[in-house]
């Protein structure tokens, strides 16, 4: 079993906040996916699959994580990407897609209208006639496999802290990772304040997405902690930034050497020094902050 990723401690505005490292879990599959992928993976092997399916956008992580994983464990590899202007221009492709090609997944690409009817859509549907056992993972790797790998993954935070976090603070685009977290800090028995932090517009219904996998990983009440998602920071949308969230994300690589990547990170960390500077998490606070990977993905 592979060391867990350190947690490292920095003073920011004052405030002591523990930082979960996980970029430095895997250089490809890394950060969330590691952990969403784990289940997901075995799944597929106990199920004889042999072939893995998922979606995602032009600058996903999870594409390229799912890309890699599937290539180390045998298996092929379909990627469903969202736009189909980009299918007859490899030149305007991004180095996401990329590394996707460079790793054995055949890309589709279909118009926005379709990709979010996923497998639903006729053209998903045809798509899956024509290979060789799909096992289906959804877009981001978030389903009830992902968020029981990511429920251990917090359960072992756990044996690293010697004190309980008042807050942990996590981006969010498809919920799993979040539900996870809140899973495990339900077993952890932690009185902490989960926030995750949209990096898309409109993300109003992973809430729902999120409670309905809580139903079945959380049976106690008094287990369910307090979470919410907050939705002032998203940048103007998915692989957005605002001129100032660039700013703080190279002032922030100065200060404390840490890269943040411009699509989820850049974010969440952008909201934790908002939150410190608003007075909503004080000096007396224990915030933990999870560095979610993504660095394939670029830096501002």
């Amino acid at each position: 079993m592979a060391e867990p990723t350190p947690i490292e401690q920095i003073t920011h505005q004052g405030v002591v906040v523990k930082i979960k490292r996980e970029d430095r879990n895997h250089p490809i599959v890394q950060g969330n996916k590691l952990h969403k992928l784990k289940y997901n993976i075995l799944a597929a092997k106990q199920q004889k699959a042999k072939t893995l399916i998922t979606f995602g956008g032009a600058y996903s992580n999870h594409l390229v994580a799912t890309a890699y994983a599937a290539k180390v464990n045998g298996f092929s590899s379909v990627g469903v990407v969202r736009g189909d202007e980009l299918a007859a221009r490899p030149d305007c492709w991004s180095s996401t897609l990329r590394q996707c090609q460079d790793y054995g997944m055949q890309l589709k690409f279909i118009n926005r209208s379709n990709y979010r009817l996923k497998q639903n859509s006729p053209i998903v549907q045809e798509i899956l006639t024509t290979i060789e056992g799909p096992f289906i993972i959804p877009e981001g790797g978030s389903n009830l496999a992902a968020i029981k790998g990511v429920a251990e993954w917090v359960i072992e935070m756990g044996q690293q802290l010697n004190a309980t976090p008042s807050h942990i603070i996590c981006p969010v685009g498809t919920g799993g990772t979040l539900a996870g977290i809140i899973v495990g800090c339900a077993r952890n028995q932690w009185p902490c304040q989960v926030i995750g932090i949209s990096v898309l517009k409109c993300l109003h219904s992973v809430k729902y997405d999120i409670n309905q996998w809580l139903s079945f990983c959380i049976d106690n009440e008094n287990e369910r902690l307090k979470w919410q998602i907050n939705h002032q920071f998203h940048g103007g949308g998915y692989a957005k930034l605002k001129p100032e969230m660039i700013q703080f994300s190279r002032q922030f690589k100065r200060d404390y050497g840490i890269d943040l990547d411009k699509i989820y990170n850049v974010k969440s960390f952008y909201a934790l020094d908002d939150l410190i500077s608003q007075g909503e998490i004080k000096t007396n606070d224990r915030p933990l902050i999870i560095h979610t990977g993504g660095l394939q993905g670029g830096v501002p």
